[in-house]
């Protein structure tokens, strides 16, 4: 098995600190290092408290990149905050080079920086130009069980977003079904979507006991999810998604609403629910279940469940997971299996804590 060096840069966030949970336990990984510049010299755990025993050393302020040279396989997993990454990259490169890591490097990056490959597309998504257009299209999106051919030899993975991993795994299965037109997403996050940093959304007395809408119609996860769309030959299918923020830590709940098209007639729950289950045959990490997902039996866990509903022509399709785990570091994980060649369940055969 090869050994893996890892850095993780941004490791105080939420996501830093899930995989440094998840990896602490991986046959492959020899080393880890952590790096938070405002946590710089502060123990791990003062910032992760539920790895105090599990992950010894402090937060560095800047990487030794040299270290990575002597191992087999250097990895970095990126967790800083979105746009970071794309702003330090050509300095960054300049360092792996010099260290001698930039031919070897796996890189993997859980933000949204380099998810889409087009600078308008980036642009209309996010509302800004991106900061280093050049290298879009330079990274393999990684949602595994729809790229896992091209996560094999990649050595750039752009990690999804979690509504829009929610949301591709719900639709993946009857994408290139033509004639399915308007689909009406409904999603659910917890507050652990919105970072370790506290915010008026985020704030516990003002989210606790609250449920709403935020940018209905406009969420940036729009834009993955049409890319997968339009690959799958939807090219007249119209998206329409209205996300909310619910009074729980972790989960995403989706919704996907849509009419079969007339000329295939009434659909059958379970003739549906089968051609799920063999599309993702073989797919570790997603389940197709009867009745209705509960986010519940995916917290903490790696595992996406997938339910179908059919009434007439009418279609509820509906997926759950936790955002930190398959929504995001979970995921970057599984990606990291894929490209080392290892099963893609390695360090992941976690079950939710339920209840």
């Amino acid at each position: 098995m090869t050994q893996v060096n890892i850095y993780i840069l941004g490791a105080s966030g939420f996501g830093g600190g899930e995989l440094l949970r998840i990896l602490t336990h991986h046959p492959a990984v020899a080393s880890i290092r952590a790096v938070s510049r405002h946590h710089a010299g502060e123990p791990i755990h003062k910032v992760h408290p539920h790895l105090r025993g599990l992950v010894e050393g402090r937060f560095e302020a800047e990487p030794d990149w040299k270290w990575l040279a002597d191992c087999q396989q250097p990895v970095v997993f990126s967790a800083l905050g979105h746009g970071e990454l794309a702003k330090q990259f050509s300095g960054l490169e300049k360092q792996w080079a010099e260290a001698g890591i930039a031919e070897r490097l796996l890189l993997i990056d859980l933000s949204s920086d380099f998810r889409l490959d087009h600078p308008g597309r980036y642009a209309g998504a996010y509302g800004r130009p991106h900061p280093s257009p050049e290298l879009l299209g330079t990274f393999t999106y990684g949602l595994t069980e729809w790229k896992r051919d091209a996560v094999k030899t990649a050595k750039r993975i752009a990690n999804p977003g979690c509504f829009a991993t929610a949301v591709q795994l719900a639709l993946l299965p009857i994408a290139s079904t033509p004639g399915l037109g308007l689909l009406a997403v409904s999603g659910v996050t917890g507050s652990s979507g919105s970072g370790s940093l506290p915010g008026e959304g985020t704030h516990h007395p003002t989210r606790a006991h609250d449920f709403r809408a935020y940018k209905p119609l406009e969420h940036q996860h729009e834009a993955e999810v049409e890319v997968m769309l339009v690959a799958h030959g939807a090219q007249r299918h119209r998206l329409a998604f209205v996300p909310h923020s619910a009074p729980m830590v972790r989960g995403i709940f989706a919704t996907v609403q849509f009419e079969w098209p007339e000329h295939g007639g009434a659909v059958v729950t379970a003739s549906l629910m089968e051609r799920y289950r063999r599309y993702y045959e073989g797919s570790r990490f997603v389940r197709i279940v009867e009745g209705t997902p509960r986010i519940a039996a995916v917290a903490g866990s790696n595992f996406c469940d997938i339910a179908v509903a059919t009434k007439g022509r009418s279609v509820a399709v509906m997926a759950a997971l936790d955002n930190l785990v398959k929504g995001m570091a979970g995921q970057a994980v599984q990606n990291l299996n894929v490209a080392l060649g290892l099963p893609e369940d390695t360090a992941l055969r976690q079950a939710a804590c339920y209840p």
